[in-house]
């Protein structure tokens, strides 16, 4: 994906907020630099930015819950996208891909949700091949967040 789509797809963090939960907050906006790639990622959720944004919202108290709630969650979205993907099911990738990517997004996991967002556009363009070769990325990104937000308990 070039950097001017990877940019574009990064817009589409502007999704529904996180599983359900109503949170009235702005995504962050996408900056014209390239994303950094994995290894120059120095942390997978931007803790600070996520805090600052439900601090604006009057919500900031919700931080725990709602971090919470995408550590529940997330195996099975992760499992639903599997399983998708087993299927060969374009249309299923999609709309797993796209719920995962709206919690990523909203937790501002950038990384795990740019990710995300390619596999969902391979889905709903049924190219399996595209989704498959991002699925172990994806995977790695997705146990480096668990892994960090299990660290901030």
């Amino acid at each position: 994906m070039t950097p001017d789509a990877r940019r574009s797809s990064s817009a589409l963090l502007a999704t529904p907020p996180i599983f359900g939960l109503a949170i009235l907050i702005e995504p962050p906006r996408p900056s014209e630099a390239q994303p950094p790639t994995f290894a120059e990622q120095p942390q997978r959720v931007d803790l600070e930015g996520f805090r600052a944004l439900l601090r604006e919202a009057g919500v900031e108290e919700m931080i725990g819950d709602l971090l919470a709630t995408f550590v529940q969650d997330a195996p099975l979205r992760f499992a639903a996208l599997e399983q998708a993907m087993l299927g060969e099911d374009s249309k299923a990738i999609e709309s797993a891909a796209h719920a995962f990517k709206s919690g990523a997004g909203t937790i501002r996991a950038t990384f795990l949700a740019d990710l995300l967002s390619e596999i969902e556009t391979a889905g709903r363009t049924s190219h399996l091949e595209t989704a498959g070769d991002l699925i172990e990325p994806m995977r790695t990104e997705y146990l480096a967040v668990m892994r960090e937000l299990g660290a901030q308990k």
